[in-house]
């Protein structure tokens, strides 16, 4: 019998095949699409092929599938996924949904980013000095902290609306005030990063004045940037595609220029000191509103359903969880409790204040805590950046697992209490 070499490209095929499949067919064919959305099996996918599970099961095949050599071809691939998960989120974001909302909108979408990631502020300033091992190697006590309550109170848009599409809750007036609300959080959230990451390099070229002076220099020129984008890029985009999707339809012209407008605005962040995957998601809000839903039926499947499991992977091989440690576990307890606890309240109390139902602002609040990929992304920024440490990371991104599987049921629960109380007053009467 032959005996088979494994061949670069033979490994690539069968890392490609097990990501790509794997967690489809568990989703689709073993029933886990009732209990969680895709992302949340994609992202327990790269769990378990990282060193926390198959590394401890399997180490010899860990070792062959995943060696530092073996995840060359897989780097480039991830970078190419986040990048267009990050356009494809600010595709999703039209300012048009913000108009004529009135202040109660308004009240309730900064009020459930706010709160909760206040929250996390407090939370992350006590860790910083309860476990200091939580704490990336350039991170003060106040930039863990600022960045540990963004990671509290993102709320991530996309993958909230394909929870919503599986409830049947897109065309109902609380799931678009729910994704209103999302987008909100997601354009404060980017907001919010780019001081941090500001902050961060700042910290990094020595702290004083000088990184003061870093800090203020790379926020003006990334809100430079977004100015230039919307005053100028905007409008040469908005004609590129006039002459390349005369029709609406997304043909290969169009494609090329809407990536060349993707991978151009990521390199230009990238040199300005930001992340590139900031300059994806500001590409994405810059192009024309009447191609967004053409661009997303070309692009998304692709990029959720081929590209993402690769940096999923890449996620999972940093996520190395100790069942030993004690400090790794009460990030991840405190984190999903502020998350719940933030975003509910954050959420349902003022809703209720503005004039939604108990069950209404119930139901906003239990969908807000959904974090999915956008979680992951944002922390991935932060460990790059040195604000977390790997220890850190590990217990978040568990978190964001934990309450997105929690999103679908909290809801359910409050639909079914509300059914309830519904039934138990028709029997008094």
């Amino acid at each position: 019998m032959p005996t088979v070499t494994l061949t670069p490209a033979l490994l690539f095929l069968a890392q490609a095949l097990l990501l790509i499949a794997g967690p489809f067919l568990v989703w689709r064919l073993a029933g886990a699409r009732h209990v969680a959305p895709m992302v949340v099996i994609q992202i327990l996918a790269g769990i378990a092929l990282g060193p926390s599970l198959l590394g401890r099961l399997a180490p010899d095949l860990w070792a062959i599938l995943f060696a530092p050599a073996a995840l060359a071809p897989l780097s480039g691939l991830a970078l190419m996924a986040v990048l267009f998960f990050a356009f494809l989120t600010g595709l999703h974001l039209d300012p048009a949904e913000f108009r004529g909302r009135g202040r109660a909108f308004a009240t309730v979408a900064l009020s459930s980013m706010a709160v909760p990631t206040l929250v996390g502020l407090g939370l992350g300033w006590w860790l910083a000095g309860a476990y200091p091992g939580m704490a990336g190697p350039r991170a003060t006590p106040g930039l863990f902290a600022a960045g540990f309550g963004i990671c509290v109170g993102v709320t991530a848009l996309p993958v909230l609306g394909a929870i919503l599409r599986e409830m049947g809750l897109l065309g109902d007036r609380i799931g678009r005030l729910a994704l209103g609300y999302a987008a909100v959080n997601d354009a404060l959230l980017w907001l919010l990063i780019t001081g941090v990451l500001a902050w961060a390099t700042g910290n990094g070229v020595g702290g004083g004045s000088g990184g003061f002076e870093a800090i203020i220099g790379v926020a003006v020129l990334g809100f430079a940037y977004v100015g230039v984008t919307e005053l100028v890029a905007r409008p040469v985009l908005a004609r590129l595609m006039a002459r390349a999707a005369p029709g609406g339809e997304i043909g290969d012209m169009a494609v090329v220029v809407t990536c060349a407008a993707l991978l151009a605005s990521a390199a230009i962040t990238e040199v300005i000191g930001l992340h590139y995957i900031l300059g994806a998601f500001v590409a994405g809000t810059a192009m024309p509103r009447r191609l967004a839903a053409a661009i997303l039926a070309r692009l998304e499947h692709f990029s959720t359903l081929i590209l993402l499991p690769f940096f999923f992977t890449l996620t999972g091989l940093k996520v190395d969880l100790d069942l030993g440690d004690p400090s790794q576990w009460a990030v991840f307890g405190l984190a999903s409790a502020a998350t719940l606890v933030g975003k509910m309240a954050g959420t349902a109390i003022p809703a209720r204040l503005t004039g939604e139902r108990w069950v209404d602002a119930l139901r906003l609040g239990a969908l807000m805590p959904c974090k999915g990929l956008m979680e992951v992304i944002v922390l991935t920024i932060l460990l790059e950046a040195g604000v977390l440490s790997n220890a850190c990371f590990s217990a978040m991104v568990l978190m964001a697992v934990a309450v997105t599987a929690l999103t679908q049921p909290m809801t359910r629960l409050v639909e079914r209490w509300a059914a309830l109380a519904v039934h138990d007053q028709k029997i008094a009467l």
